[in-house]
């Protein structure tokens, strides 16, 4: 946006919830926990702990719902794409803001799906007020950061602990003002039953509008979830660093930091 900014590339802050493999875990539709386990060849286990000479572990992951994760508009096509080819750009213009949820009857807005009034949802009026604050910087990226902030949220159940979720119209929002990348705390922008349509998700890779219409197969846009954002960062702007390995499937774990701007 014609404008200088520095940046320490070694000053950072790390959002993602580390994969800790058979531990601590957040868990959405309650699924195995991600586990390690190490390579056995011939009755040999490949682990120095049981005398070997290096370790070869061997991992099972659920990339959706037991960490931090960066998907890709393949997560709801038939051909599920390359999330490895879509995060091109090393440093994104990003801005962080903090959201508190409200009951579903207390927004006059909308969801493609049947909502209970006291279910919690991000609605486009709060997000409206917060990124307002930071417009100026042209963000390509936006960081929600939703309350309560407990730390204890890096681990939720979330068949127990239930999300809260946008509306559709803070997905639309988001595309009217041209945001790329979305990262969220929570397991998923839409709610955990919405009829298998994924409407926000639509919304963000489709047209901007239609809940329930096509999506456009060639869109470079991600969608990260499952972050935490500690409440000792504070909201405004940042630069964004996605990093990703380079799997070829619709999602990949991932790492996403927040570099502080001098």
């Amino acid at each position: 946006n014609n404008q200088n900014y520095n940046v320490n590339t070694r000053d950072f802050f790390d959002i993602s919830i580390p994969m800790n493999f058979n531990n601590k875990q957040p868990n959405f539709y309650d699924v195995k926990k991600s586990q390690l386990k190490y390579l056995n060849h011939d009755g040999k286990i490949f682990s120095v702990a049981k005398g070997a000479g290096c370790n070869v572990p061997e991992i099972n992951l659920n990339i959706h719902c037991s960490g931090t994760h960066t998907e890709c508009v393949g997560h709801l096509l038939e051909d599920s794409g390359n999330i490895g080819k879509i995060l091109n750009d090393l440093l994104l213009p990003a801005i962080l803001i903090t959201v508190k949820p409200f009951p579903f009857s207390k927004n006059n807005e909308s969801y493609h799906y049947k909502v209970g009034d006291n279910e919690q949802v991000l609605s486009k009026k709060t997000i409206e007020n917060e990124i307002n604050k930071w417009k100026f910087f042209s963000p390509k990226a936006i960081v929600v950061r939703t309350t309560p902030n407990i730390e204890e949220k890096k681990y939720f159940k979330y068949s127990q602990n239930l999300a809260p979720f946008f509306t559709n119209e803070a997905l639309k929002f988001f595309y009217e003002i041209g945001i790329e990348h979305l990262v969220v705390d929570i397991p998923s922008i839409d709610r955990m039953v919405d009829g298998k349509i994924l409407g926000n998700h639509r919304i963000f890779w489709g047209d901007g509008f239609n809940s329930r219409g096509k999506i456009n197969p060639k869109s470079k846009k991600t969608i990260t979830e499952l972050t935490y954002i500690p409440n000792s960062i504070k909201d405004g702007c940042y630069f964004l660093n996605i990093q990703i390995p380079h799997f070829v499937c619709d999602a990949a774990p991932s790492r996403p930091l927040l570099l502080k701007i001098d």
